[in-house]
């Protein structure tokens, strides 16, 4: 960060620029690295907190009465269109 500060104010300098522009170069600077900062730890949080874990649908969960839809991996009433009801061998 201190690299670029120096760069900015080099410039600043070489184009003639007050001290008062340099100023506030440097401290637009440091608020764009602070809040890229900040997002990055955000980001960082929502995924540690994310639930990857797979949910195991046709296990004990959930209603068991019906037919068993191959398609879908859940029991049902057995009027789905697209689903089929027999295990394929």
């Amino acid at each position: 960060m201190e690299l670029l500060f120096s760069k900015f104010t080099a410039a600043a300098h070489k184009h003639g620029l007050p001290k008062r522009f340099a100023q506030l170069g440097r401290a637009s600077v440091a608020a764009l690295g602070f809040l890229g900062t900040l997002i990055t730890s955000l980001v960082g949080l929502l995924a540690a907190c994310a639930d990857t874990s797979e949910k195991d649908d046709d296990t004990t969960e959930g209603d068991l009465t019906g037919v068993y839809n191959f398609r879908t991996r859940k029991f049902d009433n057995g009027t789905d269109p697209y689903g089929w009801y027999e295990e394929d061998l």
